[in-house]
C-alpha cells in the first residue's frame, strides 16, 4: 500500500502536495532567511561604526608640532584621510616648514637614519597632496551649500531657479546636497520640510547642468 495510502486511511489527501504551495513555502523560508541575514548584516555594520568611532575619539590630536608628525606616522594608513581632515587646521605652512626642517636634520645628520628619512620625506609629499584634495574638496561643497541655501532662502524660488540655471548654476554637486538633506530630514521624521525639499529639487532638476 503506498505511504500516502497508509497514512490517510479516509483519503483526505488523495492528491498530492501542489508544487506551488512548496515553491511558495521555499520561497519564505529563504526570505526570511536573507532578512535575517540583512539585519545581522546591519548590526555587524554598526558595530562597526562605533567601535571606529571610540577608536577614533580615544586618540587625542596632538598640540605640537612635533607630536603631530608622530601621530601622522603612527595613524594606520585607512585612518589618514581622516585624521588629515581632522587635523587640517594644525597642517599650517608653518607645520611644513617644521617639517622640512626636521628632514633636513636627518639628511645632513652624521649617520642618517635612511629608513627615518624615507618615512619624513613620503608623509610630507602624501600631507602635500592630501591637503590641497581636502581644501579643493571643502571648496566644491562650499559653492552649492550657499546656491541652496539662497534658493531655499528666497520668497521667490522660481526666479531664483531662472537666475541660477542662467548662471549654469544647477549642478549635480547641488542636487546631491538636496538629497542629503531630503535624507536627513526624513530620518528626523520632518516630512513636511522633505516633501519641500523634494518639490525643490524636481523642479531643480529641469534645470541641472
Amino acid at each position: 500500500m503506498p505511504w500516502g495510502r497508509r497514512r490517510d486511511p479516509e483519503g483526505l489527501f488523495k492528491s498530492g502536495p501542489q508544487e506551488g504551495l512548496i515553491n511558495r513555502k521555499i520561497f519564505m523560508q529563504q526570505a526570511a532567511g536573507d532578512k535575517d541575514f540583512e539585519a545581522k548584516m546591519a548590526q555587524f555594520a554598526e558595530k562597526e561604526r562605533l567601535d571606529l568611532q571610540k577608536k577614533r575619539e580615544a586618540r587625542k590630536v596632538p598640540e605640537v608640532m612635533e607630536d603631530l608628525v608622530e601621530y601622522f606616522l603612527d595613524t594606520e594608513a585607512p585612518e589618514m584621510e581622516f585624521e588629515i581632515a581632522r587635523c587640517r587646521p594644525m597642517v599650517t605652512p608653518d607645520f611644513f616648514a617644521y617639517l622640512d626642517k626636521r628632514i633636513g636634520l636627518e639628511r645632513f645628520s652624521t649617520v642618517p637614519d635612511e629608513e627615518r628619512l624615507a618615512e619624513l620625506e613620503t608623509l610630507r609629499d602624501y600631507l602635500k597632496a592630501a591637503v590641497e584634495a581636502v581644501d579643493t574638496a571643502a571648496a566644491s561643497l562650499a559653492a552649492p551649500q550657499e546656491r541652496l541655501k539662497k534658493l531655499l532662502e528666497a520668497k521667490d524660488k522660481k526666479a531664483v531657479l531662472l537666475e541660477m540655471a542662467a548662471a549654469n548654476e544647477i549642478d549635480r554637486s547641488m542636487i546631491d546636497l538636496l538629497d542629503q538633506n531630503i535624507e536627513g530630514a526624513t530620518a528626523a521624521k520632518q516630512e513636511q520640510a522633505a516633501e519641500f525639499m523634494r518639490k525643490v529639487k524636481q523642479a531643480a532638476l529641469r534645470y541641472l547642468v
